[in-house]
């Protein structure tokens, strides 16, 4: 069950919109679910799998983070964090820790709840000698989703930034990824903010870089809205 990856950028700078009041006074990461924030339910699972370093973008309400989780010291684990007065985009976020990004790092998007399997992802990274794994899923949302295109031999060949088109398949951008640290010479400058789906995995894609999805089961979901909240809430009831 560990992995090799022992490096993991959550993140955690959005605002929360979709959450209207429960985000009022907290960032999105940090609302509750069966008691304890989103970003710790990360923490911990993660350390399942022997990731001993997290590395948090901050903005919006950043206290309420560093405050929760200092050093890490509580959870046996490291966190660093980048506070972004103004947002990076979810690519553009990993300039504040390129300097620590030197092996295989997970990116994990914060406000997605998951059960994700790192210790397979890993396998199968490796396996594809990929410079990124993609983790994707089949998704009901075509629409307002990232839309991947892989080949019968899982290498992704085109990446649909959404709104999506199910005209190009239905597997969808899960919001985790697992990528080399050569992944990080694509980026633009610092002063760019930049998106993964939109302008990072393409531009790697046109240079060349070899990029996988990895087309899993596993339970990823945006709990970005009250009712995924909920969903999840009961989920973890039904399975503690």
């Amino acid at each position: 069950m560990k992995a090799q990856v022992k490096k993991a950028v959550v993140l955690s700078a959005g605002l929360g919109t979709r959450l209207g009041n429960l985000t009022r006074e907290c960032p999105k990461v940090m609302v509750p679910i069966s008691g304890k924030p989103m970003l710790e339910h990360h923490v911990e699972w993660l350390l399942r799998f022997g990731v001993e370093e997290f590395f948090f973008n901050l903005h919006y309400l950043p206290d309420e983070i560093t405050d929760h989780f200092g050093d890490g010291g509580k959870w046996g684990v490291k966190v660093r964090y980048f506070y972004e007065e103004n947002l990076r985009g979810t690519a553009g976020s990993l300039h504040g820790f390129r300097e620590y990004l030197d092996e295989p790092f997970l990116v994990q998007y914060g406000d997605v709840f998951s059960r994700l399997q790192l210790d397979r992802l890993e396998s199968f990274h490796r396996g594809h000698s990929a410079t990124a794994s993609l983790v994707i899923h089949p998704s009901s949302h075509p629409h307002d989703s990232d839309i991947v295109e892989v080949s019968a031999e899982d290498r992704i060949t085109h990446i649909h930034h959404k709104p999506g088109d199910d005209r190009f398949g239905n597997l969808g951008n899960a919001g985790a990824y697992l990528l080399e640290p050569e992944s990080l010479d694509f980026l633009a400058g610092p002063e760019v903010a930049e998106d993964f789906c939109k302008e990072l995995f393409p531009r790697m894609l046109a240079g060349g870089a070899s990029l996988f999805g990895y087309n899993t089961g596993d339970l990823l979901l945006d709990v970005g809205t009250p009712e995924r909240l909920r969903w999840i809430e009961q989920f973890l009831k039904d399975h503690s």
